[in-house]
């Protein structure tokens, strides 16, 4: 017969065997989620340099390979700058750069962390940034004065490029492009270093596929309805573009993350210079999101007859519905205001 002073033993001794198990499960769980994230990833890789065909290439730049996307072979030289965490740059702009290259060579850049670009561990400040897409177009053989079109963050990079490398840029087309602003200028909570190893693990992949399904973050919807918009995406595309979430939130894009604000403070007071060319094309959306964003694009002009700000309805990745417009308007400006070589 049972003692009472050896049941609690026996309760521990069963609470402990179902704590291992469970803990035991979690790690299969996990091990078997990370391989098949791997074995995914490759093969989405795989999937997307076969979607955009024989216009994508790999530069080494710094020791690590970065992935680009020339087309067209116009006189002017075009690059396009992704926006922070865009998670496949060169399917992002693809409407737009198709565009752009009837009359351009046009460059889209995955800055390392982003699309099929390595990771780094290079500080990702606005100077190094620069760098290393500077490093990318002289791999590639093109000379400046280079036309940036950045999105989003990367305006704040090619803020820093037209005002510390001048000579290297022709004119800057932003499409909904950062600039210095209070709110971004105030550090935010960091992004947990943790969100990589998720990441690492296939959390993301397995995050995005339940939200696919149930719509329950509405952050596959949101991106949808962004690239759907534009019936220009195919749904392979649209599919391909979304899996690249699966690993975009890794330590290159998260520092990247982490120095926003450090980034945009660099850019506190700065202009273009009187003799650039500039238009910023902001996202309605974005006036109502920061009442700061228009008046901060309005106060980097100092030359009004050549830089200019305008606003078109959309959403911030506005060059998803409105890539025909925004080449349109594009054209209009550079042969107004930038010779061809």
């Amino acid at each position: 017969m049972t003692s009472k002073r050896s049941r609690p033993r026996r309760v521990l001794r069963v609470v402990g065997r179902v704590f291992v198990g469970l803990v035991a499960l979690v790690v299969v769980a996990v091990a078997v989620s990370g391989g098949i994230h791997r074995w995914q990833t490759t093969r989405d890789k795989d999937a997307i340099e076969a979607a955009i065909g024989s216009d994508h290439r790999y530069v080494e730049v710094d020791g690590h390979r970065m992935s680009v996307a020339v087309q067209g072979s116009g006189p002017r030289t075009i690059v396009l700058l992704p926006g922070l965490g865009t998670p496949e740059p060169i399917l992002g702009f693809a409407p737009l750069a198709r565009r752009l290259a009837e009359q351009n060579t046009v460059v889209t850049v995955e800055n390392f962390g982003l699309g099929l670009s390595d990771g780094t561990d290079a500080p990702r400040t606005s100077e190094a940034i620069v760098d290393e897409t500077r490093g990318a177009l002289r791999e590639l053989g093109l000379d400046g004065p280079y036309v940036l079109m950045p999105h989003s963050i990367s305006g704040l990079y090619a803020m820093w490029w037209a005002t510390h490398h001048p000579d290297e840029v022709a004119a800057v087309v932003g499409l909904d492009d950062e600039r210095y602003t209070s709110g971004l200028a105030q550090d935010s909570p960091a992004w947990p270093g943790w969100m990589s190893a998720v990441t690492a693990v296939g959390g993301i992949r397995d995050l995005i596929a339940l939200d696919k399904s149930t719509d329950y973050l509405g952050l596959v919807a949101d991106y949808r309805q962004s690239l759907g918009a534009a019936a220009e995406y195919t749904p392979n595309q649209q599919d391909l573009y979304l899996r690249a979430y699966s690993w975009v939130l890794n330590p290159t894009m998260l520092d990247e993350a982490a120095r926003e604000a450090e980034n945009v403070r660099a850019a506190e007071g700065a202009v273009f210079p009187p003799t650039l060319p500039a238009l910023s094309i902001l996202a309605s959306s974005s006036l109502t999101a920061d009442p700061e964003w228009e008046s901060s694009h309005r106060a980097a002009i100092s030359n009004p007859s050549i830089q200019q700000v305008m606003v078109m309805d959309g959403h911030h990745y506005l060059f998803h519905a409105h890539a025909a417009a925004i080449a349109a308007q594009t054209e209009r400006f550079l042969d107004d205001h930038v010779k061809v070589p």
